[in-house]
C-alpha cells in the first residue's frame, strides 16, 4: 500500500485515510477510515487542507514522490520525529512539520523552500518563537479557536521569514516571531463574523478592523510589547488607506512592508468560501497590479524567490465583482471555510 497526500478538494468518496488526523475539535479520525460524505464534511468543517490516503496506484505515488519534492522532504523530516523523543521541543518540531505539510506545496511556494536546510531553519525559529509561556499559550489558543487564522499565521511566518532573510532584515528572530503572531487579535473577534461568506456590514467591518489593536494588546499582556507592532500595522498600505492608523507603509520599516505583502499573498492563495484560490503566479500578478497599496520591490523579490515570473504587461482578466472578491480589504479577513 502506498500513501499519497491529497488536497481536500481532490478527495474521493471511498478513499482510505492513511494517517490518524486530530481535528480542531479534538476528534480523531483514525487511520483506515473510509471517506464517506459525513467524514468528508467533517474534514471540511475543521478546515483540514489536505489528507494522506492509501492508494495502490503506482502512477499516483510517482506523482507524489517526484512532482512535489517539497511535500516529500517535509514527510521525511516528520518521520524522523520518533515517539521516544517526545520532549516539549520535539513535540513542537513535529507540530511544525505536521502543519507545514498542510500548506507547503510547490504550486503555492514554488522554489521558496529548497531542501531540508531551509525547512530546518524555519523549524528552529518556530520552536524558538514559542519558548515563553505567554506566546505558547496564545499560539495554542489560536489553533483551537480559529484553525484558519492559525494555519494562515504559520503560512505568513514561513513565507515572510524566508523573504525577510533574503532581504537582509535585521533581528530576524524577532521579526519571524512577529509574523507568527500578526493575526493573534482574531482571538477577540466573534466567530460569526469571521465565518461569514457574504459581505460584511459597515459595523461588522469596523469590528474586524479591531483585530489589529486587539492583537497588539494581547501581545503586550503576554509580555511582548515590542512585538505588538506586527499585529497593529500589517494592514497599513502605501496609499495610506490601510488601518488602524492610515500610516504610510514605508515609514513602518521593511519588516512591516514584507508582512503586508505576504499577509495578502497568503490570503489570496489559501481557500475561501466565496471564491477559488489564486495560483501563486496570479496572486503575484494581482499584487503587482495593486502597486498603489503594495511595494513592487518586495512583490518582485517574492516572485524571484519562488521562481514565479508573471508578465506585468498582461493584466488579469477579472470583472469588477471578481476583482473586488480578491482585493477588497473587508473580505480578505473572512470566509475561510472550504467550499463543500
Amino acid at each position: 500500500m502506498i500513501l499519497k497526500r491529497k488536497r481536500i478538494q481532490d478527495i474521493l468518496l471511498g478513499d482510505v485515510i492513511g494517517n490518524d488526523i486530530i481535528l480542531a475539535d479534538q476528534t480523531i479520525v483514525k487511520k483506515g477510515t473510509v471517506i464517506s460524505q459525513v467524514v468528508l464534511e467533517q474534514l471540511k468543517q475543521n478546515n483540514v487542507p489536505s489528507v494522506v490516503v492509501e492508494t495502490t496506484e503506482e502512477a499516483a505515488a510517482d506523482l507524489f514522490n517526484k512532482s512535489d519534492r517539497l511535500q516529500q522532504t517535509i514527510q521525511q523530516l516528520l518521520e524522523k520525529e520518533t515517539d521516544h523523543q517526545a520532549t516539549y521541543k520535539r513535540s513542537m518540531e513535529k507540530h511544525f512539520y505536521t502543519n507545514l505539510s498542510y500548506i507547503a506545496f510547490e504550486y503555492r511556494y514554488g522554489k521558496l523552500l529548497y531542501g531540508e536546510e531551509s525547512i530546518r531553519f524555519l523549524k528552529d525559529l518556530y520552536v524558538k518563537s514559542l519558548k515563553t509561556m505567554g506566546r505558547s499559550s496564545l499560539w495554542h489558543m489560536l489553533e483551537q479557536r480559529d484553525p484558519y487564522a492559525f494555519i494562515h499565521s504559520l503560512d505568513v511566518f514561513v513565507i515572510g521569514t524566508m523573504l525577510a532573510y533574503h532581504m537582509n532584515v535585521v533581528q530576524l528572530d524577532f521579526c519571524a516571531t512577529g509574523y507568527l503572531f500578526h493575526d493573534v487579535g482574531k482571538l477577540e473577534i466573534p466567530r460569526e463574523i469571521l465565518d461569514k461568506t457574504t459581505a460584511l456590514t459597515k459595523e461588522e467591518y469596523e469590528i474586524v478592523q479591531t483585530h489589529t489593536v486587539k492583537g497588539e494588546m494581547l501581545l503586550q499582556q503576554a509580555g511582548d510589547p515590542l512585538m505588538g507592532r506586527y499585529a497593529r500595522s500589517h494592514h497599513e498600505r502605501l496609499n495610506k488607506k490601510g488601518y488602524p492608523d492610515g500610516a504610510y507603509l514605508p515609514e513602518l520599516g521593511i519588516d512591516i512592508q514584507i508582512l503586508a505583502v505576504v499577509d495578502t499573498f497568503s490570503a489570496l492563495t489559501l481557500s475561501r468560501t466565496y471564491r477559488e484560490v489564486l495560483p501563486a503566479e496570479e496572486a503575484i500578478q494581482l499584487l503587482l497590479e495593486m502597486s498603489d497599496a503594495y511595494p513592487k520591490k518586495i512583490v518582485k523579490k517574492l516572485a524571484q524567490l519562488m521562481h514565479v515570473y508573471p508578465n506585468e504587461k498582461d493584466m488579469l482578466e477579472m470583472d469588477d465583482v471578481l476583482f473586488s472578491a480578491y482585493t477588497d480589504e473587508a473580505t480578505l479577513e473572512i470566509g475561510w471555510k472550504r467550499k463543500p
